[in-house]
């Protein structure tokens, strides 16, 4: 089984709605793809798939009342999903350092844990980042975002957890954007893809609906159905 945290340093790189996406792209590929929203206080992966009225969730088996199995949903292509809180009553009783243990219990039928990682250094970071062992960097191609990857890829290797690689996203091909050689050379890590900047993701958020399956044939999709075929062989 692979568990993969996908971390950024900052917020706004478009990470959860890649993770999101790669879960059923990889679902699609036959994969038993399990996700798993690590962003215990900024929680946002419930809204790609409608799941925000979720009765429990994640939060409640970190506060000890209620199992995994309770929370988990069935999105498309059979992905299943294991949403956090958006509530302040949920996310106030969430112990982060229990995930670590959760992930242990977790049904050894799946293949692939995507975790969900808040960007910063706040405690439900490293708790993601912790539960995990295998990281995937997701930047923007701005140098401010690529910084802040840079000082996470720092704390994932303190930390003693594998990096598999980055994923550039939403690259608008413009004249300020770093290449994505120089990403490379600053990251020093495989590059797992790169996924365009594409109008088509925008309609899928509002729809609630993963762009993989809401429009395959979009650049963004196709892209991310790339990475998932190279994540999928490892």
């Amino acid at each position: 089984m692979h568990i993969i945290s996908f971390a950024s340093g900052k917020g706004g790189v478009g990470r959860t709605t890649l993770v999101a996406n790669l879960g059923v792209a990889l679902a699609k590929l036959g994969k038993r793809t399990l996700l798993l929203d690590g962003c215990f206080e900024t929680p946002d992966l419930a809204l790609h798939f409608k799941l925000e009225k979720a009765f429990y969730t994640l939060n409640d088996v970190l506060a000890g009342d209620t199992s995994l199995s309770n929370v988990v949903q069935v999105g498309p292509e059979k992905v299943e999903i294991a949403p956090a809180a958006l509530t302040l009553e949920q996310i106030k009783k969430t112990k982060p350092e229990r995930l670590s243990e959760v992930v242990k219990e977790i049904d050894k039928k799946f293949q692939y844990v995507l975790i969900d990682t808040p960007g910063g250094l706040r405690r439900d970071t490293v708790a993601a980042l912790r539960a995990s062992s295998e990281t995937i960097l997701v930047t923007t191609p701005d140098m401010v975002a690529v910084s802040d990857c840079m000082k996470t890829k720092l704390i994932v290797e303190f930390l003693g957890i594998r990096l598999k690689g980055f994923i550039v996203n939403r690259v608008g091909n413009e004249e300020f954007e770093l290449k994505t050689k120089e990403i490379q050379e600053i990251l020093n890590l495989p590059l797992l893809g790169v996924v365009p900047e594409d109008d088509s993701m925008s309609e899928a958020i509002r729809k609630g609906i993963p762009i993989v399956v809401y429009k395959p044939s979009a650049p963004a999709a196709q892209a991310i159905f790339k990475i998932a075929k190279k994540i999928g062989k490892s």
